[in-house]
C-alpha cells in the first residue's frame, strides 16, 4: 500500500473516530444543557411561587390594614348575634348620626362575660360567681387601692409599689386570668376594648345599668398612671404592642374627658401623649378601626395646639 493510500485510510479512521467522539460530546452536552435548563426552570418556578405567596400575604395584610378584616363569626359569638362587632361612636340612622344606645352596649358586655364563662381556660380558674362578678370585684379593688401618680420617684418604696400595683391590688390569679383573656381573645380584643370604653363613658341618662362602670375620676387616675408614671409605662411595655397602643389611645381619650370636666387635678399635659399615640397607631398593622383612631387624634391635636 503506497503512502497516499495510508494517509487516506488514516484520515477516514480519524474522521470516524472524531464523528463518534463528537456525537458523544454533543449527547453529553445536550443532557447537561437540558439538566441546567430544568434546574433553572425549577429555580424560577420556585421564585415565582414565592413571589405569588408574598403578593397574597401583602394583599391580606393590606386588607387588614384597611380595616376590612373582621372575624364576624367570632364577633357574633362573643358579643351576641344581634350585633356583629361594634358600631362607631356615632351610628347613622334616618335622622343623622346619633350616640349608640347604652342598652345595646350593655347587651354586648353581658354577652362578652357569658362567652368568657364558657371558655375552658376561664373555667379552669373555677371563678366564684362567674367572670362578671370577678370583674366587679376587680373594679372595686382598683378603685379602693389607687396607684401613686405624683411622688412616685420620691422613694424606692413608692416606685416598687407602683411597678407591682396590679399584682398588689388584684392578686396573682386575677392578673393571670387577665393575661390569658388578652392572649386567647386577641382576635376580638380591639372590639372589646372599644365596647368597654363606650360603656364607661356613655351617659346612661338615668337608665338602669350594669354594675362595674368606674367613675371618670377613677378612669382619670389610671390613665395618668399608665401614661405618666414609670410603673404604668413599664406595665404597658410588657404587653402585646396592639394592646399597649390601644390602651394608650383610650387613656388619651379619658384624659381629654377629664380636661372637659375640670378633673385634671394633677395637671397632666395631654399633648405629648396625643402625638405619641398618633405615631404608634399610624405604624401599627392590623387595627380594624385605625382610621377612626387617627381622625379622633387629629381632632384632639387641633383642640390642644
Amino acid at each position: 500500500m503506497d503512502r497516499s493510500v495510508k494517509i487516506i485510510v488514516a484520515v477516514v479512521v480519524v474522521a470516524v473516530i472524531g464523528f463518534f467522539v463528537f456525537n458523544k460530546v454533543m449527547s453529553w452536552y445536550r443532557g447537561k444543557l437540558a439538566t441546567a435548563v430544568q434546574e433553572e426552570q425549577d429555580v424560577w418556578r420556585q421564585k415565582t411561587d414565592e413571589l405569588e405567596q408574598k403578593i397574597t400575604d401583602l394583599q391580606e395584610e393590606l386588607t387588614v390594614v384597611k380595616g376590612q378584616h373582621l372575624p364576624e363569626d367570632k364577633l357574633a359569638e362573643v358579643f351576641g348575634e344581634e350585633k356583629k362587632g361594634l358600631d362607631q361612636e356615632e351610628r347613622e340612622d334616618s335622622d343623622g348620626p346619633k350616640q349608640p344606645n347604652i342598652a345595646d352596649i350593655e347587651r354586648q358586655i353581658k354577652s362578652f362575660f357569658t362567652y368568657l364563662d364558657n371558655q375552658p381556660y376561664v373555667q379552669a380558674h373555677e371563678l366564684k360567681g362567674g367572670s362578671y362578678l370577678q370583674y366587679q370585684i376587680a373594679v372595686e379593688k382598683l378603685t379602693a387601692n389607687p396607684p401613686i401618680i405624683t411622688g412616685e420617684m420620691d422613694s424606692l418604696y413608692n416606685m416598687v409599689r407602683n411597678v407591682a400595683h396590679f399584682y398588689r391590688a388584684l392578686g396573682k390569679n386575677r392578673v393571670l386570668l387577665t393575661k390569658q383573656v388578652l392572649h386567647h381573645e386577641s382576635e376580638v380584643i380591639e372590639s372589646a376594648m372599644k365596647n368597654f370604653y363606650l360603656w364607661f363613658i356613655l351617659d346612661a341618662k338615668g337608665a338602669a345599668t350594669l354594675k362595674g362602670r368606674p367613675s371618670l375620676d377613677v378612669l382619670y387616675v389610671y390613665s395618668g398612671y399608665l401614661l405618666n408614671t414609670l410603673g404604668g409605662r413599664s406595665y404597658l411595655l410588657r404587653r402585646d404592642p396592639k394592646v399597649r397602643i390601644l390602651t394608650t389611645f383610650y387613656c388619651v381619650l379619658i384624659l381629654d374627658k377629664a380636661n372637659d370636666a375640670d378633673l385634671n387635678s394633677m395637671g397632666i399635659d395631654i399633648r405629648p401623649y396625643i402625638k405619641t399615640s398618633l405615631n404608634e397607631i399610624k405604624n401599627q398593622i392590623g387595627l380594624v378601626y385605625q382610621s377612626e383612631y387617627i381622625a379622633k387624634l387629629n381632632e384632639l391635636q387641633q383642640k390642644y395646639p
